[in-house]
C-alpha cells in the first residue's frame, strides 16, 4: 500500500525533500523514497543540486 500523496511538486522538489529526511531524521529509506514518490535513481540524479542549494543556503544564513 502506497502512503505517497498526490502532489504538484515536481521529481527534483520531491526528491530535495527527500533527501532532507534522509539527513534530518532517523526514517527508514525506503519508507522516505516511497512517501515522497522517488527512487534511487532521482536521489542520484538531483544530489548534487540539493548539496550545493543546501550549502548555500547555510552560508546565507550564516
Amino acid at each position: 500500500m502506497s502512503t505517497a500523496v498526490p502532489t504538484l511538486l515536481n521529481r527534483q522538489h520531491r526528491t530535495w525533500i527527500a533527501l532532507y529526511s534522509l539527513d534530518s531524521t532517523h526514517q527508514e529509506r525506503t519508507t522516505v523514497l516511497e512517501q515522497n514518490n522517488v527512487t534511487e535513481a532521482d536521489l542520484a540524479e538531483f544530489f548534487e543540486s540539493w548539496f550545493q542549494f543546501r550549502c548555500r543556503c547555510t552560508v546565507i544564513a550564516l
